[in-house]
């Protein structure tokens, strides 16, 4: 062997055993992990669903995982800004988010989304969902969706009604159901969803449509009076409360869900092994207790494939949507 042979053959060998410890410490990391504290980005404020949500998974799923997950809230421009955050982060499993289906409304809401709803992120975990509540103070002189449907036909554009922001799914949901019933109303867009009730309790809007979670307390100590929900059937929680599919046919149907989710090119060991945790920590039924606590939401369940199906299938659903009722390209 020349001396050209023995140098190409030991660079070789060195570079394959530079190669090869490489290749087999990723499962080691991946099985170790984490090896400290997660970041959990909520794109909303305190006290909205998404962020109860947040709340309520992650000191159960720190439990299982050995490390805290950090909540941190970093609400604007209909979640777009957290959402923006997530996208950036290094594809590591040190920084997560919990994403709602505003996710999928703000890129059809805002002319220059910063990011694809599908291609910049990778679903991990349903974890929970519900329906929208129409709502109005208690002393409101309308009694059910009917009644207040025919106050806004009778003076369009008199009564105001409040949302979490531009393109969240209370402004969606309120906006779906003037389209469908040929009425007007003012939107006064706020920080959260939770401003939706204390705008109306202090009588700057005559209604909403927040997430029912973020009602039902108001509704249980009779601040406010829920006409009707969004969802395709009643609420196990409100069972007296009618539909608004009943109230308006051929159907009005629109809900909501939380999930958790990484930034694109997230390892799918790190998936799985995320998901397996979520699947856990639902199982012992803690999760499901605080949710049900919490209340207006339901427990989802979806692997990481089927949960990026049901993100697809509601961003084509919602545009279609926005584009029959005029709401594309709003903003931005």
């Amino acid at each position: 062997m020349n001396r050209r042979q023995w140098l190409a053959t030991t660079g070789a060998a060195a570079v394959s055993a530079m190669l090869a410890p490489a290749r087999a410490a990723a499962p080691a990391s991946t099985a170790a992990y984490p090896t400290r504290p997660i970041r959990l980005i909520v794109p909303f404020i305190a006290g909205s669903s998404p962020d109860n949500s947040a709340r309520m998974l992650s000191s159960e799923l720190g439990a299982r995982l050995g490390q805290p997950l950090i909540v941190e809230n970093m609400p604007g421009a209909g979640g777009i800004i957290g959402a923006g955050a997530l996208k950036r982060a290094a594809p590591d499993g040190y920084t997560l988010g919990m994403l709602a289906n505003t996710h999928v409304i703000n890129v059809h809401m805002y002319r220059n989304a910063p990011y694809d709803a599908a291609r910049d992120f990778t679903p991990i975990a349903a974890i929970s969902g519900g329906p929208t509540a129409l709502v109005v103070p208690a002393d409101s002189p309308y009694r059910t969706a009917g009644e207040l449907i025919q106050a806004m036909k009778k003076a369009p554009g008199k009564l105001n009604y409040g949302s979490g922001g531009k393109g969240s799914i209370a402004h969606l949901a309120v906006e779906a159901l003037l389209h469908q019933t040929g009425c007007e109303a003012v939107h006064i867009p706020y920080k959260g969803a939770p401003e939706i009730v204390s705008a109306m309790l202090s009588h700057q809007t005559q209604f909403g449509m927040p997430v029912l979670a973020t009602a039902t307390q108001y509704v249980r100590n009779g601040q406010v009076r829920a006409l009707a929900v969004s969802s395709s059937s009643r609420s196990p929680y409100f069972p007296d409360v009618p539909t608004l599919a009943e109230v308006l046919p051929p159907g009005f149907v629109i809900d909501n869900w939380g999930g958790l989710f990484a930034p694109a090119n997230f390892p799918p060991a790190l998936t799985q092994r995320l998901f397996a945790a979520v699947t856990e920590v639902q199982a012992s039924g803690r999760l499901d207790a605080q949710i049900k606590a919490n209340a207006g939401e339901m427990r989802r369940s979806a692997s990481p494939a089927q949960f990026r199906d049901m993100v697809a299938a509601d961003s084509a659903r919602y545009g279609a949507l926005m584009r029959s009722i005029g709401m594309l390209a709003d903003v931005g």
